[in-house]
């Protein structure tokens, strides 16, 4: 019979497996964060946010117009002024050179209410992201800063916007709203004895001022306008975002409500 042969042990290799590198879930947390804190600039646009242009436009005349084609065409192009037009794709500030295309308005259907169509000479506003505008500040929070632009448009900054890294809340202390407020409200009080005259300034006691000086300290801590609870300031200085009268902003988003047009910024 044959001899059993013994199974020979296999040979147990000598490399070990490497252990899987397990990645930090820190960095991950950090740099998630660090995109999120990332504001969204567009890319830059040079230019105006006004514009000039030669638009055809289709105005809407009523019956009683229907013997004066001009006085209609005024009152048409007239409520248009301040307003967002799609047809132009801004908002009219003037008009001029206006010529009519035809004779006539055109009726359609049962409508009593002619169509005509005009060219005009149109100066607008149509600001687009990424324009660089400036505006002054009318109220500040911690939630965001309003702005006018030249007296007529509004534009807001988030707080979003504001990169914290160069700006920062400062809340005002309590002396410091009693003696913004004691400020507005004398002011105020000149302006009324301007124009109220010499006999009435000596009827003024001094318990007035101070219950009018209480009185606009309480609205100013309700309202939370600029001279309310506090104003955003640049790191290290504590220069206030206002003080030169105007702030420099990107336009990052233009909204547009009904006929009316604002404009979301963000702070460089």
């Amino acid at each position: 019979m044959g001899e059993k042969r013994k199974s020979q042990p296999k040979e147990v290799s000598s490399k070990k497996s490497k252990p899987l590198k397990k990645t930090s879930s820190k960095s991950t947390k950090v740099s998630s964060e660090s995109k999120r804190s990332l504001i969204p600039y567009p890319e830059l646009v040079d230019g105006s946010s006004f514009c000039e242009c030669t638009s055809k436009l289709t105005v809407t005349l009523a019956p009683v117009h229907s013997c004066d084609l001009w006085t209609g065409i005024n009152e048409a192009l007239n409520s248009m002024l301040l307003r967002f037009v799609p047809q132009v794709r801004g908002v009219v500030l003037s008009y001029s050179k206006v010529t009519p295309l035809s004779d006539t308005a055109l009726l359609f259907n049962d409508s009593p209410f002619g169509q005509l169509d005009i060219s005009a000479k149109l100066l607008l506003w149509r600001p687009i992201a990424g324009m660089a505008l400036s505006g002054s500040i009318n109220v500040q929070s911690p939630d965001h800063i309003g702005l006018l632009l030249w007296d007529t448009f509004n534009a807001s900054i988030p707080a979003s916007f504001i990169p914290k890294d160069k700006y920062e809340w400062r809340p005002f202390s309590d002396e410091e709203i009693s003696i913004r407020a004691s400020t507005a409200s004398m002011n105020t009080k000149s302006t009324d004895v301007d124009t109220n005259g010499d006999g009435d300034a000596d009827e003024t006691t001094d318990s007035a001022v101070q219950s009018h000086i209480q009185q606009s300290v309480a609205s100013l801590e309700i309202s939370g306008n600029k001279f309310g609870s506090g104003e955003w300031v640049r790191r290290g200085t504590s220069e206030s975002v206002g003080s030169s009268g105007s702030l420099d902003f990107v336009v990052v988003d233009v909204i547009r409500a009904n006929d009316v047009l604002s404009v979301t910024g963000a702070l460089r």
